[in-house]
């Protein structure tokens, strides 16, 4: 056998003793009792840690490595190196008061939700991190001082791309205070603790009434703590502004665009889906709004794709049967797949359940797998309610965004052949280090891709009024590539957003109110659904075009929009996507190495 020349398993081990909320994540579970430390003492410890096992990496001789050992090595400097980037730069423990919400949720929900090890096993770690809690949030109020302006080195440590230079010099960074949005909001959660800690008895019972007593105790103590000692100093808007955010950037999408790249591409992007969705409206309006009011509104194509949205939202459940109808959809998507054997589908079980509410600040509909290391684990595709204080009005908004139609494709994107399924199948990666350093870039590129591939492939029937919606669909993840620079990079505010997402993009107010309390809450990740929906068909057409030469075939030209490509000579979709997922969840550019379509990227 060859020798781990790059000591994976050492590697994850040493990780999860230092970030043990995070191994429990990965399926990791030797720590699943222990708490992060997240004083500012543990801050300095874990950069060091990262900067030896940098360094251990960085000195492995490349011509030793296989290319599979090759990306590992890259994908694993490429995750520490964004680990140290966020905990020396831009070090939310010191502004950001939902990141303690967020790890203690992260830690606890697991232990509470998922059927790994033993149940007595799972019952003892979940004590100790009950009774843990207290210390941990005292801790991150402490922590909460603000970040003072830095002077950094420009080469911020990111992965770069093949042919491209090292930044040199220095750049100052402005200083942050405390968020006092990221307050308002850890404040408004902080009894989602108490309901986990709740929760937290009913599946384990008596035993665990006291440690969840206390934990609930610490969550109230830490709300009423923000409240006296943190919030008079809480005079910042948790923005990271350009010279951050230009940085996290490079590391979220592993140096594969920059700013203005995103910018420009999504610009263009975003203008020709209006325009599709303008020649679709036209088509079936008269069905939709009637003849006559169709006619009136010739020369309007903006209110007319507005009239045909809202004629279609109008088909929706009642907010109690949006479960009952996403498992409906979700079975429909696994019957077609059956169908078609476009893909292979997973074995992992799948509960469609309601958000918890610790999480429901940060999203709608969404998918929560189980640990990479983790097998036979069960996901979770979330649906979020309307907000218990939601007016009927606004309850109306939500559902008219979360359509019939829009719940079809929602059940591919979160389940279907999107993030359930590829999550899954990456999970039978047989490389530690492949399974535990997955890319949010081709996780929501692909599910943005496959939601495409499935329309294209027959999915709908040819619905026209689907289609139309799942236009809404992609234009809402290009809007949200525009959203994530305007707010954190040009200081956008929330009328400008409103108006991209409502005025330009035919969103629900509703819905846009609650992106643009999600875009300010974090940086560099709505990006992602876009580049990396346009990385997986670059990748495809790159992949056409290797075909298409073999079999002595000129290449095939893409069109404007993703979707709708003309057979390909040699090309076959089911094997290509099966080729896609055969490497977990890596970052485009690594993919593309893996599946031979490009040259290697050099950290």
């Amino acid at each position: 056998m060859k020798r781990d020349l790059l000591d994976a398993a050492g590697l994850l081990a040493r990780l999860a003793a230092q970030q043990p909320v995070m191994a429990t994540a990965l399926g990791i579970h030797e720590h699943d009792g222990a708490w992060p430390d997240l004083s500012l003492a543990g801050g300095e410890r874990l950069l060091a840690w990262l900067d030896t096992e940098r360094a251990r990496l960085e000195a492995v001789p490349l011509s030793d490595l296989s290319r599979d050992d090759l990306a590992d090595r890259d994908l694993a400097l490429a995750t520490l190196a964004a680990l140290s980037f966020e905990h020396r730069e831009v070090r939310p423990a010191a502004w950001d008061p939902m990141h303690a919400v967020a790890v203690v949720g992260g830690g606890l929900f697991p232990l509470i939700s998922r059927t790994f090890g033993t149940a007595e096993s799972r019952a003892t770690a979940l004590s100790s991190r009950l009774r843990g809690v207290g210390d941990l949030l005292d801790a991150a109020v402490d922590a909460l001082v603000g970040v003072p302006e830095l002077d950094v080195s420009a080469d911020d440590g990111a992965p770069r791309l093949a042919g491209a230079t090292a930044p040199t010099g220095r750049v100052r960074l402005p200083a942050r205070p405390v968020s006092r949005l990221h307050l308002d909001t850890a404040i408004a959660q902080a009894s989602g603790i108490r309901e986990l800690a709740q929760r937290a008895v009913e599946v384990y019972g008596a035993p665990l009434e006291a440690a969840a007593a206390a934990a609930g105790a610490a969550a109230d103590r830490f709300a009423e703590r923000l409240r006296s000692e943190v919030a008079p100093r809480a005079t910042g808007e948790g923005r990271y502004g350009a010279p951050l955010y230009d940085r996290a950037l490079r590391h979220t999408l592993f140096g594969s665009h920059d700013r203005a790249a995103i910018a420009r591409a999504a610009t263009r992007e975003f203008a020709a889906t209006r325009e599709r969705m303008i020649e679709i409206a036209r088509a079936i309006a008269p069905t939709w709004i009637g003849a006559e009011r169709a006619a009136t509104l010739r020369g309007n194509d903006h209110e007319l794709v507005a009239a045909t949205l809202d004629a279609i939202g109008a088909e929706h459940s009642a907010a109690a049967d949006l479960l009952d109808r996403c498992r409906e959809e979700t079975a429909a998507c696994e019957a077609f797949i059956r169908r078609t054997g476009l893909v292979e589908l997973p074995a992992e079980p799948l509960e469609i359940m309601w958000t918890p509410r610790f999480l429901r600040a940060y999203g709608g509909a969404f998918l929560d797998a189980p640990g990479p290391l983790d097998r036979g684990e069960k996901s979770f595709f979330y649906v979020t309610p309307p907000p218990d204080d939601a007016t009927p009005e606004q309850v109306e908004s939500m559902l008219r965004e979360d359509n019939d139609r829009m719940l079809k494709l929602l059940a591919i994107h979160e389940a279907i052949p999107g993030h359930y399924l590829q999550l899954a199948a990456a999970n039978e990666s047989d490389r530690p280090l492949r399974a535990a350093f997955g890319s949010g870039v081709f996780a929501e590129g692909w599910a943005v891709y496959v939601t495409q591939v499935m329309l294209d492939e027959g999915f709908g029937d040819g619905d026209q009024a689907l289609e139309l919606v799942h236009w809404k669909f992609y234009l809402r993840c290009v809007a949200n590539a525009l959203l994530d620079v305007g707010i954190h990079a040009d200081g956008r505010d929330e009328a400008w957003a409103l108006d991209l997402m409502v005025g330009k993009s035919w969103q629900e107010e509703s819905e846009a109110r609650a992106k643009y309390l999600r875009a300010r809450l974090g940086a560099t990740q709505l990006p992602t659904y876009f580049v990396g929906s346009m990385g997986c068909w670059e990748v495809e057409d790159r992949a056409r075009t290797v075909a298409a030469l073999a079999a002595g075939a000129p290449a095939p030209v893409a069109g404007a929009l993703p979707g709708r490509r003309p057979a390909t000579p040699g090309f076959s979709r089911p094997a290509h996507l099966r080729a896609m997922l055969r490497h977990g969840t890596p970052p485009i550019p690594l993919l593309e190495r893996l599946m031979g379509l490009t040259e290697a990227t050099r950290i």
